[in-house]
């Protein structure tokens, strides 16, 4: 969020300074399984699932211009993602949701990027990889993908250092007051003093939003990873829960787990991730894990995003879909933060909703 709004700024014209404390948990810009995706964003909430869907439309030009601007090759797939079904009784379920997603399109005379396949359609899609017994199918969007989400970050920070941004890493804020027209910040690096503020920090919004007295309704989730070594290139899009990355390694995710900000890995998880595995590709079984982790998800109370200006010139940024969402930040948030109206795109992500 912060690499990707401060890039939007520097962009713009605004002299921007961005603070990032090293943390010794792994946080959700570096731990996420890298994601670009839309068909699972928004039951029930149209303004979310239609905010995604125009964030990964434009997730192409966006990376395009990120890589040329950069020189970094982000491994962007789009045109292909799968929420994948084990048995029946996920199918069905899975079905509903699609068709709920649907309906509520329907109803705003829109569409929603995704459709119900059968197994025998799905191991067409595979290849040559046998899908295990268990899979019935799943929901396919031909607009959804991947990213490397650890290159994403680089080649945004970097872009805004090359623009004039100034980058301070491992760097703490310890308080935080508004004096006159001005915010007072005392960080480990020394006293600073801007005229706006932007918490995009995750988790860390917690505590930052507290030093200006405003409480906000974020809760962390668990979620362990597995990687396996590189293998030969089988998985030509990514699924929900299992991907190969650029260099042919396999990404095996997720768990969703509330335990607070614990972030132990357990083999408890690990077994039941490598069982799910198996489950789809038996032909995994021969793979070794290589790494494995553990990272804190940033939800909200309702899984929505909140963009919302906390008081004068102090702007609170929030949401679990940092990837998906990188380009619609980088490009509408800042004009907004600049002092501009409210993109009708996010006017109802706003604090209120959680006080009705």
């Amino acid at each position: 969020m912060g690499a990707a709004v401060g890039l939007g700024l520097v962009r713009s014209g605004a002299k921007v300074l961005m603070l990032d404390k090293i943390s010794d948990i792994h946080k959700a810009s570096k731990a996420n399984f890298g994601l670009v995706w839309s068909q699972s964003k928004g039951l029930g909430n149209r303004d979310y699932s239609r905010f995604s869907v125009k964030a990964t439309l434009g997730f192409k030009e966006f990376a395009q211009w990120i890589e040329q601007e950069s020189h970094i090759d982000l491994e962007l797939r789009l045109g292909a993602g799968l929420v994948l079904s084990m048995g029946e009784t996920e199918h069905t379920a899975r079905q509903k949701i699609i068709e709920q997603m649907h309906q509520e399109a329907a109803q705003h005379a829109e569409t929603h990027p995704s459709r119900m396949l059968d197994r025998t359609e799905l191991q067409a899609l595979v290849g040559d990889a046998p899908l295990g017994e268990k899979v019935s199918g799943g929901s396919f969007s031909t607009i959804d993908g991947d990213v490397n989400p650890l290159l994403l970050l680089k080649a945004m920070r970097k872009i805004f250092i090359q623009r004039g941004g100034h980058f301070i890493h491992g760097c703490s804020v310890n308080s935080m007051e508004r004096k006159n027209n001005t915010y007072l910040i005392n960080t480990t690096e020394g006293n600073i003093e801007v005229p706006k503020v932007v918490m995009a920090a995750g988790l860390g919004n917690l505590s930052l939003a507290a030093m200006v007295g405003k409480k906000i309704p974020l809760v962390p989730q668990k979620g362990q990873l597995l990687v396996t070594q590189r293998l030969k290139p089988f998985l030509p899009f990514p699924m929900s829960g299992l991907r190969q990355t650029g260099c042919g390694s396999v990404m095996i995710g997720y768990t969703q787990e509330n335990t607070g900000f614990e972030v132990t890995t357990t083999p408890g998880a690990a077994a039941q991730l490598a069982q799910r595995a198996l489950d789809i590709f038996p032909a995994l079984a021969h793979a070794r894990v290589v790494r494995s982790w553990a990272g804190l998800r940033v939800l909200t109370k309702d899984g929505a995003p909140i963009y919302d200006e906390i008081e004068e010139n102090a702007y609170i940024l929030a949401t679990h879909s940092c990837v998906t969402l990188a380009s619609v930040h980088e490009s509408l948030l800042p004009p907004w933060i600049l002092g501009g109206k409210k993109p009708d795109d996010i006017h109802r992500f706003n604090l209120e909703r959680f006080h009705v």
